[in-house]
């Protein structure tokens, strides 16, 4: 199997569950939708095995540069965000502290807890691959 014929398989397996879990949704039978889910998980699985894709070094570069680029982006996006939503309500400064508007104090920290998570998980995944692939103690 070719990778455009994965792609398109991937493709009508996605629009299957898609269109389940819509129904499920609808007809408020949350049943149905993991049923839908588990038999595309399923699907995929069975397609996956059959395919044998390989990465070559082209492909395993272009993910890392993905990866490296959202990482750049989204860290600093959500601890700006966390930032936003946390600075009003400590001062009182805004409408953001009263009322209605005082579940974005508890989004902000949310925020804060994800973006630390991150930080954390990008600095212990990058200890283990940099003693993994070769790399000393001194960097």
């Amino acid at each position: 199997m070719n990778r455009i014929k994965y792609n398109q398989l991937r493709s009508v397996i996605a629009l299957f569950v898609g269109f389940i879990v819509s129904i499920a949704v609808t007809k408020d039978s949350y049943l149905l939708a993991v049923a839908g889910v588990f038999t595309g998980m399923v699907f995929m699985f069975m397609v996956r095995s059959k395919a044998k894709i390989k990465a070559d070094e082209r492909d395993l570069a272009i993910s890392e540069k993905a990866a490296k680029t959202t990482y750049a982006i989204f860290a600093p996006t959500l601890g700006i965000a966390a930032f936003l939503l946390l600075l009003p309500s400590k001062g009182n400064l805004s409408v953001f502290s009263h009322g209605e508007w005082q579940f974005l104090e508890s989004l902000g920290m949310i925020f804060a807890y994800l973006s630390l998570f991150l930080i954390a998980l990008y600095s212990i995944s990058y200890h283990i691959y940099n003693r993994k692939l070769g790399g000393g103690s001194e960097q």
